[in-house]
């Protein structure tokens, strides 16, 4: 029986890709949802800017968001830097989800546990307004885009391992 070995720095490339990759897919995939949240802003009459204002509290540690523009700014950054350690989260479980399927599901499955993270323990502990002001079934919804569009990243990998 033959057992097959992965050199250090096989592995080593390997574990590298995978956060280069979900950095990558974090960011990209982030970035949709951003869209998406601030067109959903607009729907309720808020400026489209209102989910980074939003967002800015968790780097500022507020219970309520601040309207400005350097929340905006905080809050942009913030968001890009959370949708690249998530999209590093699922790139480093993706290996495991061995055909399509499975990443499909594994994808929208990770998103909709971000959402159940992000806005039913964290905002019913630590930032209360994540219950009070956004919108919780568009957010899950959202949430579960997110996870879908991490998915291009990783199909591409798939089909080359098999």
């Amino acid at each position: 029986m033959e057992t097959a070995s992965i050199s250090p720095a096989s592995a080593g490339a390997d574990f590298g890709e995978r956060i280069s990759r979900g950095t990558v897919a974090g960011i990209g995939a982030g970035l949709a949802f951003l869209l998406a949240n601030m067109g959903w802003a607009t729907t309720d009459d808020l400026p489209a800017v209102a989910p980074l204002i939003d967002i800015s509290t968790i780097f500022n540690i507020q219970d309520k968001p601040v309207p400005s523009p350097e929340n905006v700014a905080v809050g942009l950054v913030t968001h890009l830097g959370l949708s690249a350690a998530f999209g590093i989260g699922f790139a480093l479980i993706a290996s495991r989800l061995d055909n399509l399927r499975a990443l499909v599901l594994g994808a929208v499955g990770f998103g909709v546990a971000l959402y159940l993270f992000n806005f039913q323990i964290l905002g019913r502990t630590a930032f209360p307004w994540f219950q009070e002001g956004p919108d919780q079934l568009f957010e899950l919804f959202a949430h579960a885009g997110f996870g879908l569009a991490l998915v291009p990243f990783f199909i591409s990998r798939r089909l080359r391992s098999g």
